[in-house]
């Protein structure tokens, strides 16, 4: 059971779309400041578990990697340009880029698989996501004035750049 666990705490940090999505949210939220960070990061968390809740429904798939790259690099578009955002803003982000990792976090269902198998793939991506998300929004909040906030714009110019290429390189037939 827990070699399961542990797949799904690793699934954040093993496919490009989710922890580019996840690096330029994170930051995102610590820029923004700590009520945007509670705020954002218990958005993140619920609509993460209704995410992978709904991978277990058979959710149609609408190119998740797709709409989590594009939302990387608006993320990284707004951490390099250091806006003040309204905190709405900042749940929608969060919720969007939780709802998004979520269902495109579905385990490989083999036939004879429990059940909790797969509940505990799915509790490990939960608590990867969502550990990733707060560690990287904490790492923002403490970088949002060094330097006079650059650190943070030159790293939301490389999440946007980095979410382009993968963009690039997923939709360019061979």
């Amino acid at each position: 059971m827990m070699h399961f666990f542990l797949q799904g705490l690793q699934h954040p940090l093993l496919y490009p779309a989710h922890l580019i999505a996840l690096i330029g949210l994170g930051l995102l939220l610590g820029q923004q400041g700590m009520r945007q960070m509670r705020s954002g990061g218990l958005v993140f968390l619920l609509l993460a578990l209704l995410g992978l809740e709904l991978t277990q429904l058979g959710v149609a798939d609408w190119r998740n990697e797709v709409l989590l790259l594009i939302l990387a690099g608006i993320a990284g578009a707004l951490l390099a340009l250091r806006l003040g955002l309204p905190p709405w803003l900042c749940v929608l982000l969060a919720g969007f880029g939780a709802l998004l990792v979520g269902l495109d976090s579905a385990p490989a269902l083999i036939p004879g698989m429990k059940a909790m198998k797969i509940q505990a793939m799915l509790a490990g991506t939960l608590v990867g996501a969502s550990g990733v998300l707060v560690l990287l929004a904490l790492t923002g909040y403490l970088l949002r004035n060094l330097l006079d906030g650059i650190v943070l714009r030159v790293i939301g110019s490389w999440v946007l750049a980095s979410a382009m290429m993968v963009l690039t390189f997923m939709l360019v037939k061979p």
